[in-house]
């Protein structure tokens, strides 16, 4: 009896283990190249217009629709938007007020899903000096919803997606120049 007990128990706890190892946050972020890897930029020449990517990653399911807003720091002024192949036309407002897009064909969550690309000029109010500028993906209205939100396909049940940040003038990480003993004399 001992053993059958001990081995449920252990079942249990690997299953609980696993799970939560394997388990995967889904966000939309904002990126400075069609790869998907920069998600920090330095400034750029006032007037110089650039493309951002906003992506959802690790939906794990079909999606019908989702709903997001992009927080634009001062750096940067909207100037327009080509959302993604898919989408039900007309899509609801844009980026910069808030944007809700239906597709016709659920989309592949499962799979990196290109949003929409993003058009923006650079402003003069780009100043490394000054430290980093956030660029933030909210829920469509920021307000009542901080989150944005995925719908699954076909039940039609809503989730939400943590909304990650990029950084124009990400500056430098602080560090200092020490030995060994100096750090573990931190925690002494």
């Amino acid at each position: 009896m001992k053993k059958a007990l001990a081995v449920v128990l252990a079942m249990l706890l690997i299953g609980v283990c696993t799970g939560g190892a394997l388990a995967q946050v889904p966000f939309i972020q904002v990126y400075f190249d069609a790869d998907y890897n920069d998600t920090q930029s330095p400034c750029k020449n006032p007037g110089s217009s650039s493309t951002l990517y906003v992506a959802a990653l690790n939906l794990n399911d079909l999606v019908g629709a989702i709903d997001y807003k992009v927080l634009f720091p001062s750096a940067l002024m909207y100037t327009g938007e080509l959302v993604n192949a898919g989408a039900l036309d007309p899509v609801i407002g844009n980026s910069e007020i808030g944007i809700a897009i239906a597709y016709q064909n659920p989309q592949n969550g499962f799979l990196t899903m290109l949003l929409s690309k993003v058009f923006v000029d650079w402003t003069g109010d780009c100043d490394c000096l000054q430290g980093p500028q956030a660029l933030r993906v909210v829920g469509y209205d920021d307000v009542y919803s901080p989150n944005p939100t995925a719908v699954r396909w076909p039940s039609g049940v809503p989730f939400e997606c943590v909304g990650m940040l990029s950084l124009i003038c990400p500056g430098g990480v602080s560090t200092e120049t020490t030995t060994w003993g100096g750090v573990k004399a931190l925690y002494r």
